[in-house]
């Protein structure tokens, strides 16, 4: 117990680094502790990677002046190396190294193959608590080809309970390409972080499934995604699949049973929390059944609506609450999942609504006025979550270039304005991002979208993604500064046939978090 306390201690580093240096430094693969016999092994492989491999590494000091003997399956430990090395790079540079190599710190002894030795390996490296401790910190696209190690490695990650321990990194962004082709969608992709690259999209187009219309995401939500035929195909609803990008896994979900035959349109929304519960939900409103229609005004700009639970423990629906009036032009499709919370925004004052998927409780959400001079819909120019923080950005007078983000307060109270935006020294930087054929009053004169709001742990580091002609930029929402993240593919279809235009190629579809999450038994080979 005393080592798997070290490791909560987050000094993992010290046998990793250490002995990851020694590899470093040999010219030729180094085995250490070949554990005979290797009778569990991989058909079809080569024998070089059947072998069970241990890695042992003698830590002197810290358990005062006990051996023990630290031990990792892999089946290539090359890219095991490779893998966690690069998640530890900075602690090469910090002073821990020194302290570690100094004769007060343990040092790092490499065991030869012996019988006691590969006994006691065996006997740390069944340890599951340890194995979890270890293989939790590695990356997902790791942990996808480590299940080939072994059964015990196969069993450990494939476990749904192990799949919640997984830290909810964002990956990237996905994107849908603004084009004419609407029966099949193109998908692009901004990585995020250090440890991602333009390489990591995770798909260019959705064909998990051959669907007739073609497919489409409709929500993202902490690594999975509602997806929907590109047009309706049954009694002008669409068809619906929870898709699972990292795993390939999918499912459909179906229709309430009292809609398959009928002209009842209904919109679906995704919630889905992996830290609080293996299975997800799936929110539905849609029109209420005739007998149950609290509005008989046809000239009403409000209708009546039903909401129903589709849980993927129980594979089944249910209708949750009473019907309630909304305004037409209320958007129920793909809400935002926040808090245990899906939110929908509104056309116009108190027509949004906020749903608690656990307490089933419907009520208003409170938005910004709309000031008195603007008679149209509200101009949403983002709407989205991060970190468990909701927010929310309108521009409604220019210049566009200077505006506020709000943060709805924790009771739902109100919205308060969390950062103050200026755009000048970005459009000073890239001046295409000008429509000069415009004139400076119109609220479309610069070309900018608002991707995403990332709030970081430590706040000074958050940051906002925007898309501007051709880039994706990051923009600091400390200090303003930015930077490019990547270049983006220009609009070419709107080019052609207007090439004066500066147009943005892209809409913001989702955040990209790699989980392995499950989804349900049927999945794409």
């Amino acid at each position: 117990m005393e080592l798997i306390d070290m490791l909560q201690r987050n000094q993992l580093s010290y046998f990793i680094n250490g002995f990851s240096r020694i590899l470093n430094q040999q010219s030729t693969p180094f085995l250490v502790c070949l554990y005979k016999p290797c009778k569990s092994m991989i058909p079809g492989v080569h024998r070089n990677l059947q072998t069970k491999l241990l890695f042992s590494i003698a830590l002197r000091g810290v358990l005062r002046k006990q051996l023990c003997h630290i031990s990792i399956y892999i089946y290539s430990f090359k890219v095991m190396i490779h893998e966690t090395s690069h998640s530890f790079l900075s602690f090469f540079h910090s002073n821990t190294l020194q302290d570690m190599l100094s004769k007060k710190r343990p040092r790092i002894r490499i065991v030869r193959r012996s019988d006691k030795y590969s006994q006691n390996a065996e006997a740390i490296a069944n340890n599951y608590d340890l194995l979890i401790l270890i293989l939790v910190r590695l990356p997902v696209k790791s942990l996808l080809r480590f299940k080939s190690v072994s059964k015990t490695w196969h069993s450990i990650i494939s476990d749904p309970e192990f799949s919640r321990r997984l830290s909810l990194n964002i990956s990237g962004l996905i994107m849908c390409k603004l084009s004419y082709q609407v029966n099949k969608p193109e998908y692009g992709f901004i990585p995020l972080g250090n440890k991602s690259s333009t390489d990591d999209a995770p798909f260019k187009y959705l064909d998990f499934i051959n669907h007739s219309s073609g497919l489409k995401v409709v929500q993202s939500c902490n690594g999975l995604l509602l997806c929907s035929s590109s047009r309706y195909y049954n009694n002008f609803n669409y068809d619906y699949y929870i898709y699972n990008p990292t795993t390939k896994q999918f499912v459909t979900i179906p229709l309430p049973s009292n809609l398959q035959n009928a002209r009842v349109v209904c919109r679906l929304s995704l919630a889905f929390d992996p830290t609080k519960s293996l299975h997800y939900r799936v929110v539905c409103v849609r029109d209420p059944d005739p007998w149950l229609n609290i509005l008989n005004d046809p000239e009403s700009n409000y209708v009546s609506q039903q909401i129903e639970i589709y849980s993927s423990q129980t594979r089944s629906w249910r209708l949750s609450g009473k019907p309630f009036l909304s305004h037409v032009n209320t958007g129920f499709g793909g809400g935002l999942f926040c808090n245990g919370t899906i939110h929908w925004l509104g056309a116009y004052n108190n027509t949004s609504f906020y749903f608690n998927v656990e307490d089933e409780e419907l009520r208003d959400l409170p938005m910004p006025p709309i000031p008195d001079h603007w008679e149209d819909l509200r101009r949403v120019l983002y709407f989205g979550e991060s970190r468990n923080h909701l927010h929310l950005i309108e521009i409604y007078r220019p210049p566009t270039s200077r505006f506020s983000v709000y943060e709805v307060e924790s009771d739902y109270s109100g919205w308060f304005v969390k950062y103050n935006i200026n755009l000048d020294p970005l459009i000073v930087a890239y001046p295409g991002m000008v429509r000069t054929y415009w004139d400076p009053s119109d609220l479309n004169y610069y070309a900018f979208s608002i991707f995403y709001i990332v709030r970081e742990a430590n706040d000074e580091e958050s940051y906002m993604v925007l898309h501007i002609p051709e880039k994706a930029i990051r923009y600091s929402l400390k200090d303003g500064s930015f930077k490019k993240i990547c270049d983006l593919d220009a609009n070419e279809a709107e080019y052609r046939s207007s090439p004066g235009l500066i147009l943005l190629a892209y809409c913001f579809v989702g955040e990209f978090i790699q989980t392995l999450s499950p989804v349900s038994q049927q999945s794409r080979e």
